[in-house]
């Protein structure tokens, strides 16, 4: 069956088989039939089935106990889903606008547009909430379907020919080293993968001019669904349409027509979905700078070369794009393919050659990454090129090519093979799957070509299709064999292990929101972010969009956080607790099971008398000064700390230098004097070190600042005696002990004054899923403090009045009252939302005048 050609505006329209409509005189549009549904159907289905069954040799999770969930997957996305089914199913903790439970409360808006925007996260919610990681990977296979079934139907429109051949170029693009090595593991960007032939096809109907509202909603669905992978994809489409009217036989005018329709096609989309690109932008630049370093996107050429091989897996990073061996053999096929004209052969071998060199030149590689290199892996624009192979390997295999093209392009297929094979990404399973599969594919093709009649065809074609569907899978499973998770985690899987399920079920039966939170104690950790997995409200949080606010604020508090304040994490002391309004915590004892330890925590709401965070605090600057004024009663007292036994340390102005410490040597032991009974601890966050106090265990410091800033940690119970003694352990050269890193805190002190703010906590306290407010002991004054941190997007109001931005109480939440009060109340809005909104709104206007405008004329017509 033939698949309609696409042209541009002008150039002539051949005569098309299948069922076709027009319009008012209009140009035919033709319908797909049957065969052409199915065989993108048919694509996905062979995809999703090759890539399972590569996992399932290899024993991958779900097939088998190797485990998908390591690092971002892991750490990220896995929680993030599960926060998500909270929210489908109204357990959470706040709602798509602001999470109560992370970092002790954060915007959410601008995680959800980046995270899980994708229309397939919210099969989430159908499935039990401890089986998580199973919809998760159902994100990446559909993803697949999907992408497969939509580059069939786009190669459909760049060039008639075979749908059931296309579908195998189609399953090639969808089961690519990209998948493999970036979209597998990071499940929004698979929308990328979806977008670029989707994105293809938009533009496509914009050649043809027809289909303008619906290029637009594709557009609109693929930016929604993850912008940043959309973006890499409307730069594959708009090469591809490049290409396209470089080598139409139409007029310049006609191409300007066809570049001002796409054009508006897209800029439409984009102001539809302009909350998803708006509100991440937004929350990326107030958020936390990540520490900087150099991003090399250089590649040895020998392992760019190796990366096409199926089966490839680089060990550093670099652009892992292999197609498929079919897809490669007739890419390989194409400089020798005479029935395609030379200036076409030379327009997309150059697409091809100019795409790849993008990728690895700092100055193109940052216009892929919008402008700026990513800290992680530099080539996650690597699916277009994936892309742009299946699109030359059909322009080779739509003409039908003939034996001579097919044994020139197995030469070149055994010399690229012999020139890689000892090439770092080059594993003996992509060597002995590209040997065997190209043999195979390739004498099938031969057949092919030697114009077999119906029924040899109905031979070639379904063992040409078992050979793609065994290669593909043993491309998975090479790859997953290459990169064992098993070799670096015995035990990474989060969701499905006894912990967590009795964590979440400890949390959910301690649950008091909004009287107080349920926290975890540091040593029970399953992820970097637990609030969201286990369904607590804690510090930990591991995001992009942690704001600089809120890294700046809970670091002043003396928290700990990694990645440059991007990953926040749970405090070890109770004091940290108390002011953020624990109540319970949650803790692990023997094996997985978990015990409920109720402990005294300030309301989520409290009052502050007026000045009390300026009132208190010595020495001024200290996080101990800190604690004073956010609580607003001194329970510290920080002693002189002196050099007592073990490797010298050196007095200088900024505090103690520390001797490494060696294997096998001893550390430097120090004292202080603090009240007999105090609760001891130290807080020096840029000291890389193991501390340990007599009588109790030791406490690892891992400060690396800025990216890694370590959290006050308890040295014990001061004794009877009132004499300190500690040890440091230098684990790096050059470290310091400052002078005032030790805190020693009076428990009765403490105690009284969170009883305190308990007696004159407001009543009645109201949170929503984005605002809180209460009612105050009438004619309060001072400032109310909300605990969570004070971050852009809050506004407030006090009995009734007019709303204005809260203020910074030691880095929380503050409403001042002003003369008194007897309520308040506070909203947040996502910093960006309502210019995302208007957006949207302008986007849908146009819309709307198309449509109108389309209306009239074909009444009038």
């Amino acid at each position: 069956m033939t698949a309609p050609i696409v042209t541009v505006p002008g150039a002539r329209i051949p005569e098309q088989r299948g069922r076709t409509s027009t319009t008012n005189g209009r140009r035919p549009v033709t319908r797909p039939r049957f065969g052409e549904k199915t065989a993108a159907l048919f694509a996905a289905f062979l995809s999703m089935a090759a890539f399972c069954l590569g996992m399932a040799a290899h024993g991958t999770y779900p097939f088998g106990p190797s485990p998908r969930a390591l690092n971002d997957l892991r750490h990220q996305y896995v929680p993030f889903h599960a926060h998500l089914w909270d929210i489908q199913h109204g357990t959470a903790k706040g709602d798509l606008l602001f999470n109560w439970q992370s970092g002790y409360g954060n915007g959410f808006l601008g995680e959800f547009f980046t995270y899980l925007s994708n229309p397939l996260s919210w099969l989430t919610g159908l499935f039990p909430r401890q089986y998580v990681d199973f919809p998760v990977f159902l994100v990446t296979l559909l993803g697949i379907g999907l992408a497969a079934a939509a580059m069939t139907v786009f190669l459909g429109r760049l060039r008639p020919g075979s749908p059931w051949l296309r579908a195998l170029l189609g399953t090639g693009y969808a089961v690519s080293g990209w998948t493999m090595t970036e979209g597998g593991i990071i499940p929004m960007w698979m929308t990328g993968l979806i977008a670029l032939p989707l994105l293809c096809i938009a533009v496509d109907d914009c050649l043809n001019e027809r289909h303008w509202v619906l290029g637009t909603l594709l557009f609109a669905l693929c930016w929604f669904s993850n912008f940043y992978s959309a973006a890499m994809a409307t730069i594959g489409a708009t090469l591809v349409l490049l290409l396209r009217l470089l080598l139409s036989d139409t007029t310049w005018r006609a191409r300007a027509r066809a570049v001002g329709r796409a054009a508006g096609t897209a800029a439409t989309g984009l102001l539809l979905a302009a909350p998803a690109i708006v509100v991440p932008a937004v929350a990326n630049k107030q958020a936390q700078p990540t520490t900087s370093y150099v991003v090399d996107v250089a590649t040895e050429p020998l392992v760019y070369l190796g990366l096409l091989l199926p089966g490839s897996i680089p060990l550093y990073p670099a652009p892992n794009i292999f197609a498929g061996v079919l897809v490669l053999l007739l890419v390989l096929a194409l400089p020798f393919q005479s029935r395609v004209g030379v200036r076409e052969r030379a327009a997309w071998l150059a697409l091809l050659v100019l795409t790849a060199l993008s990728f690895v030149v700092t100055p193109t590689a940052k216009v892929w990454q919008g402008f700026t290199l990513p800290h992680g892996a530099p080539f996650r624009e690597s699916f277009v090129l994936t892309g742009l192979l299946a699109m030359a390997a059909w322009i080779c295999l739509a003409h039908s090519p003939r034996p001579r093209a097919l044994l020139g392009g197995g030469a070149l297929l055994a010399g690229l093979v012999l020139l890689t094979r000892s090439a770092e990404p080059v594993t003996a399973y992509a060597v002995k799957g590209t040997v065997i599969g190209g043999a195979l594919v390739g004498g099938l093709l031969l057949l092919h070509a030697r114009g077999l009649g119906r029924r040899g065809r109905a031979l070639v074609v379904p063992a040409l299709v078992l050979s793609v569907l065994a290669t593909t899978a043993y491309a998975v499973y090479g790859a997953q064999t290459t990169y064992d998770p098993a070799r670096y985690a015995r035990d990474t899987t989060t969701t499905t292990n006894l912990l967590t399920r009795n964590v979440h079920r400890a949390a959910a039966e301690n649950d008091d929101w909004p009287d107080s939170r349920v926290g975890v104690a540091s040593s029970l950790y399953v992820t970097n972010n637990d609030p969201m997995l286990l369904g607590v409200q804690s510090g930990g949080y591991y995001s992009s969009y942690v704001t600089k606010e809120a890294a700046a604020g809970l670091r002043e508090l003396g928290i700990g956080y990694a990645m440059g304040g991007r990953n926040l994490g749970i405090p070890r002391d109770p004091y940290f607790n108390a002011l953020m309004g624990v109540g319970t915590l949650l803790e692990r004892t023997k094996g997985a099971q978990i015990t409920a330890r109720s402990v005294p925590g300030v309301p989520l709401v409290s009052l502050r008398a007026p000045g009390s965070d300026r009132a208190y605090g010595a020495p001024a600057g200290s996080v101990w000064a800190n604690r004073h004024a956010a609580l607003g009663a001194r329970v510290y007292t920080v002693p002189e700390i002196h050099y007592a036994k073990g490797p010298e340390a050196v007095r200088e102005p900024g505090g103690w230098r520390l001797p490494r410490h060696g294997k096998g040597q001893a550390w430097t032991g120090f004292t202080a004097r603090c009240a007999p009974g105090d609760e001891a601890y130290l807080y020096a966050p840029a000291l890389s070190a193991v501390s340990m106090a007599t009588g109790s265990k030791a406490m690892g410091n891992s400060g690396r600042p800025p990216a890694v800033v370590s959290p006050v940690n308890p040295l014990g119970t001061v004794p009877a005696d009132g004499t300190l003694r500690f040890a440091i352990g230098a684990t790096q050269p050059d470290q310091v002990l400052p002078h005032g890193a030790v805190g020693c805190m009076d428990p009765k002190k403490f105690q009284d004054a969170v009883q305190a703010l308990r007696a004159s906590a407001p009543v009645n306290p109201s949170v929503g899923g984005h605002s809180v407010g209460a009612e105050l002991p009438k004619g309060s004054t001072g400032t109310v403090v909300v605990a969570t941190p004070a971050i852009q997007g809050w506004s407030c109001s006090v009995d009734g009045g007019a709303s204005r931005a809260p203020v910074s109480h030691r880095g929380l939440l503050g409403v001042p009252l002003g003369a008194g009060a007897d309520r308040f109340a506070c909203s947040y809005t996502p910093p960006g939302l309502k210019a995302g909104l208007g957006g949207t709104g302008a986007g849908a206007l146009v819309l709307a005048g198309v449509l109108v405008a389309g209306a009239v004329r074909r009444r009038r017509a």
